[in-house]
Formats: structure tokens, sequence, C-alpha cells
């Protein structure tokens, strides 16, 4: 992949100046001092916590892939599973339009000779039990933190939340339906969108209910991320606040319009942590110790697994030409 010539494209340098635009309104309403001196005093234990945490949770969603995997007769082994779906969020932490997510299908391709559009289709599939777990995780930790008294703002985002799923799921049963029906006389895209139904298609009855539990796992694991870090800088929040304020920050990295929703994420958490009534040098340290985890760590070990992948990828090649 041409991750250059994609970091380089006119959409990638606008959406940065869109992230950078938000993050320095941001920085603007900070004090400095007060800053250093909260994150000075962080528990360095609950910080790795916080890592292991976030870590644990990407372990678990890349096993919840090599399920999906092996129902459409694909074997992966988790040390691949994991590197792939490690490598796809670290292109989308550079690169707006969820590109991160072709690229998986990409390596995949690269690794086992499957078509890019099947390992596409397994990775459709997957985010609509990512949006349905985080929906679900979303309300019932907003309606106990909250005490029932869910801000209209949250309730406003879940149904929108809710009506994206099910639009999801309509599309792919009109999908299947049209694709069985039409004969296309163009037989690549024939086979593009039959290996993609293949991929839809990566639900086995036997297996669906260890992916549904994987999913609830790996995203209630993911959101204590934040409630360690609260507990590193000795924040007095409860954990399912912890978990909601994470997952809440997890769905805007959907929006394509920022690299892993890079500006719009850091805006709404601390926009979250204030309905808590957090002062804005506390929610901005909070900020600072997430995505120091969630995005700063994603780009700096992806790159140099990138450069290890792609390199091999390059020598792979040449070796079957020669």
């Amino acid at each position: 992949m041409n991750l250059k010539g994609q970091l380089l494209n006119k959409r990638t340098i606008i959406s940065f100046i869109i992230s950078f635009g938000i993050i320095l309104y941001i920085l603007l309403k900070i004090d400095l001092n007060k800053l250093i001196i909260i994150l000075k005093n962080a528990n360095i234990f609950y910080y790795f916590l916080a890592i292991t945490m976030f870590y644990l949770s990407i372990l678990i969603k890349s096993y919840r892939w090599k399920i999906f995997l092996k129902n459409i007769n694909i074997n992966l082994n988790l040390k691949n599973a994991f590197v792939i779906y490690y490598l796809s969020m670290f292109v989308n932490s550079l690169v707006p339009a969820k590109l991160g997510d072709v690229y998986r299908g990409y390596l995949l391709k690269k690794k086992t000779n499957k078509s890019i559009s099947l390992g596409f289709g397994t990775v459709f599939i997957e985010r609509v039990f990512d949006l349905v777990a985080m929906i679900i995780l979303l309300f019932i930790s907003a309606y106990i933190s909250f005490k029932s008294k869910i801000p209209r703002e949250i309730i406003y985002s879940m149904k929108w939340g809710v009506v994206v799923i099910l639009i999801l799921i309509l599309l792919i049963f009109i999908f299947i339906i049209l694709n069985n029906k039409i004969n296309l006389k163009n037989e690549r895209l024939e086979r593009i969108l039959m290996n993609f139904e293949k991929g839809l298609k990566a639900i086995q009855i036997n297996t669906l209910p260890l992916i549904i539990i994987l999913s609830f796992i790996g995203w209630f694991i993911e959101g204590l991320t934040i409630y360690f870090i609260f507990l590193s800088l000795n924040l007095n929040l409860d954990v399912l606040f912890g978990v909601f304020s994470d997952l809440a920050s997890s769905l805007l990295t959907a929006i394509p319009i920022t690299p892993s929703g890079l500006g719009i994420v850091e805006y709404a958490l601390i926009y979250i942590l204030k309905l808590k009534g957090l002062d804005y040098n506390s929610s901005f340290a909070v900020l600072i110790l997430y995505r120091s985890i969630s995005y700063l760590s994603i780009v700096l070990f992806g790159a140099i697994m990138f450069y290890i992948v792609e390199g091999n990828v390059l020598k792979e090649s040449k070796n079957r030409k020669s």
C-alpha cells in the first residue's frame, strides 16, 4: 500500500488541518501550570493498567476476527490476526475514510491469497457487531452512571446509533438478495461482489454466542482504559462512567472526516467529562493520557510494525517473480 501517497493526498491534508484546528481551540483554554501539576502527580501503575486494558481489548477483537475468518475457511493464527488488525488501526490513525479497513483486506490477501473483498466483507459484518455491543454498553453505563438522568444529547446520539445499526443490517439483507438475483456481465465485478457476500456471511450458529460474548467483553475491557486513567489522576469517578466515556469517544472514531476521529474525539471527551463537573484542566489531563494510548501508541508501534510487514511483503513479491 502506498501510505506516503495517501498521507500527501489533498483529502488527508485537509482532514489533519481540521483536526489540528479543533485541538488548537481546546489548547487555548488550558492552564499549562495546573495541567503540569496534575500530570506530575499521575499514578504510573494505573496508567500502565490502562495501557494493558487497551491492548488486551485489541487482542480479544483480533481473536474474534480470527473466528469470523475460520467460519469462511480462512485459517489465520492469532499472531497474524493481531498484527493485521493492529496495522488497520494504524492506517486509520493516519488517513481518513476508514482506509485501514480496506488495508486489512489487502494484508489478508497477501497472507492467505484470498480476495480483498472477502476480507472486507468480514470487516463490515464485524463493525455491525461492534456497533450493537457499543450501543448496548453505552446505554447501560449511561443509565447507571447518570442515575437515570441521561443528558438529552447522549440519548439523541444513541438513538442515531440504533438507526445506523438497523440501516446497516437492512443494507446487508438487500445486498445479499440483489446479489443473488442480478446477473452481471462483468465477471471480475461479479467475483468481487460474491466474495464480499461470502465475507458478510462469516457467521455460524455454533460460533455466534462466542462472537457476541467476545464483542461485549472486548469493548467493556477497552472501556476500562479511561477508568484506570481516572484512578491514575486520582479522580473520584465511577467505573461505568469510565466505560461510557471511553466507548462514546471510540464511537466517534467511526466518523470518517478525520483520521481516527482526531480532534472530534478530543472535543467530545472533554464535553463528556464536563457533564460530571470535571474541571477543564483535569479533563485535558485525562485526554492527554487517553490519546497517548489510543492514538500516539498506535501511530508509534504501528509505524514500526508497518515498516517490518511492508518490507516482508515486498520481499515475498520479489521472490515470487524470481
